[in-house]
């Protein structure tokens, strides 16, 4: 199969093009799986800031309902007062985190999945206090239920700490990671506050028992605030100094006198087991201006910090996947754009060569040699200009370009040598042809002389085969003049008729007693056809004398045509073959130089140029039995007067054999 260079070409550079592109697209692809990676940890982060605002309404809805069933909701300082309220912004902010969750994707959902399924139960734990506290008489006598209900709501609000747990662990930004850390320190811290302090408050203010002073009577009471206590010192040891980015949000927001306050109470209360009460509720008071020092302002500049930390990477990464797919539009269009520049390059030359080349070698070179060959004999040859092969390009095709101009010049001085070569060889045939000339006609007309003086009948006889074969000498060297383009010396002026013409050719061959004539002899042609078509009838004659049989007879049939007279010599020898008449009938035709066939062929090339100088037609072709038939076609230009005379009708004898010359 053949395949172009343009298509090699496009075969050769798609591998490497199509490689790059493999690899591009996986380079895309896997910073796309990057960008997504980030982003989902990015939502992550974030989602380690989205149960704050939850659960911060569960601590206002618990802080409420602690404080109501033990009658004190009036001389603390509440966010959020009154149980429909409360409890409003906790189903609120429910709604608002389960819808955040589900913008966070699944990993975020799971992380809270058991905190929330944990907060179903705050409708029961709700329909309990509401239960407890209708009808009753609050105070301190609730102290009991009051504490187990905060443990419950509690209970609801630790799951989301392990949730900010999970999340924290599964960062992989360091800095995405420590903000997480920090903000679910933060939450924690907020959280054991109030557990603290009313772990330190409770049994700072109610009696034990009927009888007692309040105080830490019991063991136990010291054991939950020095595990609150230690809980909150080494939270609050994380959050005072951070590294990082962090230690500056740290410097400007840790609540060092909050937490101071509510360390050293808590310290007097294991140590004692009394607490300076008035200190602690002054301590706790963080409302209006002084809000910023119980960790509430430290978490949102850390969740601040978390978000910008979000940004700068989803950003990042956004800007990454787009510097590089633009990266790889401009590297693939580049090297596209490189390819077809690079084929184009290779490709237009070689069309360009490949359709010059093709000109060359189909016109403009064979036109050129036939116009060199086509000298007349006797005249100066002369190089036609012929256009160059030109490509504009420096490479092995401006090479090969070269190449062809070198090989269309070798050509060209091929074809003058050849020219030059014909035209000595023409000037050879000219002086022998007319040599023998000169001395065949001095030989004749001496024969002529000692025929006319001889009476001995067989010395006559004698003379007549010599002047017999001195007239065939005589056409062959006419016929070194017809290869030379010469016309030869002897001339009719007056018109002849075809029958005598020949008689003529027949005069000038061997044996032309095999000779049989049906001939009209009312067709005349004009004289300065007649020594031509007499030369040409003889070669044929002549030709079909020497490939007939001893024993056969050679009949020239002659009869006028449509548009002319046509003269027919038909041999009974063996025949020819289709391809052998096909080249006969080229060199009768005119169509190949003698200079490269054979000499037996010398005499097609004679017949050839005779008649074309006539415009009379020659023409071999196998007859219908045996034997070859040369058919001489006459046109009408040449002809006198020409009476309509019927063909023979009865076909010659014929055998098969060759018709060279």
């Amino acid at each position: 199969m053949r395949l172009p260079i343009r298509l090699k070409l496009a075969l050769a550079l798609s591998v490497p093009l199509v490689a790059m592109g493999i690899v591009t697209v996986i380079e895309v692809g896997s910073l796309a799986r990057n960008a997504s990676e980030i982003r989902d940890q990015t939502n992550l982060a974030a989602a380690t800031v989205g149960p704050n605002g939850l659960i911060t309404a569960l601590q206002n809805e618990r802080n409420w309902a602690t404080a109501y069933m033990v009658g004190v909701q009036d001389q603390l300082r509440l966010e959020s007062i009154g149980f429909e309220a409360t409890r409003a912004d906790t189903d609120a902010a429910l709604d608002q985190f389960e819808q955040e969750l589900d913008r966070r994707g699944e990993a975020a959902s799971a992380a809270y999945s058991t905190a929330l399924d944990s907060l179903a139960g705050r409708q029961a734990l709700r329909q309990r206090i509401d239960a407890e506290t209708a009808g009753a008489q609050l105070g301190m006598q609730n102290i009991g239920a009051s504490t187990g209900v905060f443990d419950e709501y509690t209970a609801l609000i630790e799951p989301f700490m392990g949730g900010m747990s999970r999340i924290s662990v599964a960062m992989d930004d360091p800095e995405l990671r420590q903000a997480a850390r920090l903000s679910e320190t933060l939450t924690r811290q907020l959280e054991t506050v109030p557990q603290l302090a009313n772990a330190l408050v409770f049994p700072a203010t109610v009696p034990t028992a009927e009888g007692d002073a309040p105080g830490f009577n019991l063991p136990t009471e010291i054991a939950d605030v020095a595990k609150l206590l230690n809980a909150f010192r080494r939270q609050s040891d994380q959050l005072r100094s951070p590294k990082g980015v962090f230690a500056d949000i740290a410097r400007q927001q840790f609540p060092a006198d909050f937490t101071q306050t509510l360390d050293e109470q808590s310290a007097q209360a294991v140590e004692t087991g009394q607490i300076d009460v008035p200190t602690l509720l002054a301590g706790l008071d963080v409302t209006g201006e002084n809000d910023e020092l119980a960790y509430v302002s430290y978490r949102d500049q850390v969740a601040d910090a978390l978000q910008a930390r979000a940004d700068v990477l989803n950003e990042t990464a956004s800007s990454r996947e787009k510097r590089l797919g633009l990266l790889m539009v401009l590297t693939f269009g580049t090297a596209v754009a490189l390819t077809v520049v690079v084929s184009l390059s290779i490709t237009r030359p070689l069309r360009s060569l490949t359709r010059q080349a093709k000109d060359m070698a189909e016109r403009r070179l064979p036109r050129a040699v036939a116009h060199i060959l086509e000298t007349p004999f006797g005249e100066d040859v002369h190089v036609p200009e012929v256009a160059p092969v030109e490509v504009r390009t420096r490479d092995e095709v401006a090479d090969v370009a070269a190449a062809l101009n070198t090989v269309q010049d070798s050509a060209l001085d091929l074809a003058i040598e050849q020219a030059v070569l014909r035209r000595n060889i023409a000037d050879s045939f000219v002086n022998l042809g007319r040599r023998n000339q000169n001395l065949l006609g001095r030989q004749l007309d001496f024969i002529t002389q000692l025929e006319t003086n001889e009476t001995d009948p067989d010395v006559l006889a004698n003379l007549f085969r010599l002047d017999h074969l001195a007239t065939r000498m005589r056409r062959n060297a006419e016929s070194l003049l017809v290869l030379a383009g010469i016309d030869p010396p002897r001339r009719w002026t007056e018109p002849l008729r075809v029958s005598d013409v020949v008689r003529a050719a027949v005069g000038e061959v061997e044996d032309f007693q095999r000779v049989v004539l049906h001939v009209d002899s009312a067709a005349t042609i004009t004289g300065s056809a007649a020594a031509d078509l007499a030369h040409l009838l003889a070669e044929l004659i002549e030709n079909a004398l020497v490939f007939s049989p001893l024993d056969r007879k050679v009949e020239v049939h002659g009869a006028p045509r449509h548009g002319g007279y046509a003269v027919a010599v038909v041999d009974s020898g063996l025949g020819m073959p289709a391809e052998e008449i096909e080249a006969a009938n080229r060199r009768l035709a005119g169509a190949e130089s003698f200079t490269i066939a054979p000499s037996k062929y010398l005499g097609h090339y004679v017949a050839g140029n005779l008649a074309a100088r006539h415009g009379i037609g020659v023409r071999l072709h196998s007859a219908r039995g045996f034997g070859v038939t040369a058919t001489v076609e006459l046109p009408d230009a040449l002809l006198i007067t020409n009476r309509a005379v019927p063909w023979p009708t009865t076909p010659p004898l014929r055998t098969i054999g060759p018709a060279g010359l």
